[in-house]
């Protein structure tokens, strides 16, 4: 069997490895100049590509996803991993190569492309795919492929900069595909605010609640980074596709708030009357969110804690535990680490990523209509498809 696997990142890697046997013939089409340009960004450059608390909660398809996770689980991709030559570690729940450096993972990869014997095209880019009785004819830049077997396997729209610019998608519409909206997603946060210069490097642990007008739309934890032009940080980058007009941001500038925290706030009111409002803050909050409180409130640094009134205080307080922010937008596709959008997953078959249309077309990774949080969902969905389908297709034509 001829298989053409359009994209080389995660997916159509493993998909590659896992499918080829003495039955079937596999090339890998890719049209970058080296495959898995995109894998060496993921995690900062760590490739954190599972997570200890997979679930298919954690993802925005959670019925799609459940049988892909069920068969192979986190414990099964690290497990992969150790097969293929790479050892793990992890950060707390994030999984990551025990070198720190995805470029670990991409080189297994490719040792493993290379051994298999993956027939591998770069500057190879696909430009129409179609279907006819025999197969199907994949057209590129370079020659037409002959294939019993299609397997798309491109990135959607982020980080255009790897090559992932949604063009691709225009090769299966053209077959008849249902083509999503595409959104950035897992993306930075931009606020309107005259004081982000000022805050840009501070960090907070807690929760970031989106709001419109003021019902809430979306709450995430974890840490807060806030930037010159806005706001970071994993709990942002999760909600950051729910972003829309006439949102707003409310953040707390204490770390770990809980109930006992309200009750601090005014312990320390009556137990420091003498300390100056600048010197009351000094003990709880970032140096940073001082100036913030301070000017934003328009109260003086130096008033000592006793000529404060309560109506004051409690203004204190409501900036301390609920900041809020007006969003203006995010930093788009550019810097978003995934992309919600996609082919439709009505289109697809979950058990295996055929299409419903066409026999022998198969959709994975990034090309369907699937992201996950922020923490390695993305990853492992994206190996744990390619895994699936390259030992199905692999066992079928045995």
């Amino acid at each position: 069997m001829n298989i053409i696997i359009i994209g080389a990142g995660p997916s159509g890697m493993v998909a590659a490895i896992n499918a080829k046997n003495e039955s079937n013939n596999v090339i890998l089409l890719e049209k970058n100049d080296r495959v898995g340009k995109k894998l060496l960004a993921t995690g900062n450059g760590r490739c954190n590509y599972t997570n200890l608390s997979l679930s298919e909660k954690n993802y925005s398809s959670p019925d799609f996803v459940r049988e892909t996770l069920r068969e192979f689980s986190n414990e099964d991709l690290i497990n992969y991993f150790k097969v293929l030559g790479l050892e793990s570690t992890s950060d707390g729940k994030r999984v990551y190569p025990i070198t720190l450096k995805a470029n670990s993972v991409l080189n297994i990869l490719m040792y493993w492309l290379e051994k298999k014997g993956i027939d591998i095209r770069t500057n190879t880019e696909v430009r129409e795919i179609k279907n006819n009785k025999k197969g199907f004819d994949v057209i590129t830049n370079n020659e037409v492929f002959k294939a019993d077997i299609v397997i798309a396997s491109f990135g959607a729209k982020s980080m255009p900069v790897s090559g992932s610019d949604g063009r691709s998608f225009e090769i299966l519409k053209k077959l008849g595909l249902k083509i999503s909206e595409l959104k950035p997603a897992l993306t930075q946060v931009k606020l309107e605010s005259k004081y982000l210069k000022h805050l840009s490097g501070t960090k907070v642990l807690g929760s970031a609640k989106l709001f419109k007008e003021n019902k809430k739309i979306d709450e995430r934890y974890g840490e807060i980074l806030f930037t010159n032009y806005g706001i970071s940080g994993p709990p942002i980058l999760d909600l950051s596709v729910n972003i829309s007009e006439d949102n707003y941001l409310e953040v707390p500038l204490i770390n770990n708030i809980d109930e006992k925290t309200l009750e601090m706030l005014y312990n320390r009111y009556y137990m420091f009357p003498d300390f100056s409002l600048e010197e009351y803050l000094m003990g709880i909050v970032d140096k940073k969110f001082i100036h913030y409180i301070i000017d934003f409130l328009d109260l003086d640094k130096k008033t000592a804690m006793n000529m404060i009134s309560m109506g004051d205080f409690e203004k204190i307080i409501e900036i301390l535990l609920k900041s809020r922010f007006k969003v203006i937008g995010t930093t788009g596709f550019k810097n978003s680490q995934v992309t919600r959008g996609g082919v439709d997953l009505s289109e697809i078959n979950s058990y295996d990523y055929s299409s419903k249309k066409f026999d022998n077309l198969y959709i994975i990774g990034e090309a369907l209509n699937i992201d996950g949080d922020c923490g390695g969902y993305n990853l492992h969905f994206a190996f744990a498809c390619g895994y699936r389908l390259g030992k199905m297709l692999s066992e079928k034509n045995s």
